[in-house]
């Protein structure tokens, strides 16, 4: 009997194959939309920059952006608008639906390995007992590393936020 077919060898050679290249297109994606993701942080942070420079030429103060208190952004309800005193946490001001908005996509996205409560940081420096005339945006990237961003202009990406400019204490 001649019959003309794979074997079953045959099939499960070929299914091997393909189930190897179909992890190694899965694990390229996987990286893609990692960096995908820390190219919106950036643009949401440099929007959320903007969004200040907008708010400190018609009021002539960062106040109604800036966290004061509250440093660490812990959560998307951490962005919420019109809190009660904005001293405390949330955005107030012409300029708060989209400072809010903006907060929650930068939060969306954050690196999810780093702590809740150490992932974004929106605050006001020297002091956080008083609205001061500078700021410091800091977020954890996907990749690892932070992207700061201070009221100086200053802004990069680091691996530590710790001294750097555009960051937590240089702003």
């Amino acid at each position: 009997m001649n019959k003309k077919g794979f074997t079953l060898i045959e099939l499960l050679v070929v299914v091997a194959i393909i189930g190897i290249l179909a992890s190694v297109v899965l694990a390229s994606l996987s990286s893609a939309r990692g960096k995908a993701k820390d190219a919106k942080i950036k643009e949401e942070v440099n929007q959320l920059v903007n969004l200040m420079n907008i708010e400190y030429n018609e009021s002539g103060s960062y106040c109604n952006l800036v966290k004061v208190n509250t440093n660490w952004i812990t959560n998307t309800k951490t962005c919420e608008t019109n809190i009660v005193n904005p001293l405390k946490g949330g955005f107030s001001g012409t300029y708060a639906d989209q400072a809010s908005a903006i907060c929650n996509d930068i939060y969306n996205n954050l690196r999810s390995s780093e702590p809740a409560a150490a992932r974004l940081d929106i605050t006001s420096y020297p002091t956080a007992t008083s609205c001061n005339q500078n700021y410091s945006i800091m977020a954890a990237l996907n990749n690892g590393n932070w992207f700061c961003s201070g009221s100086s202009g200053a802004k990069g990406e680091y691996a530590s936020y710790s001294g750097q400019p555009g960051c937590y204490d240089n702003p």
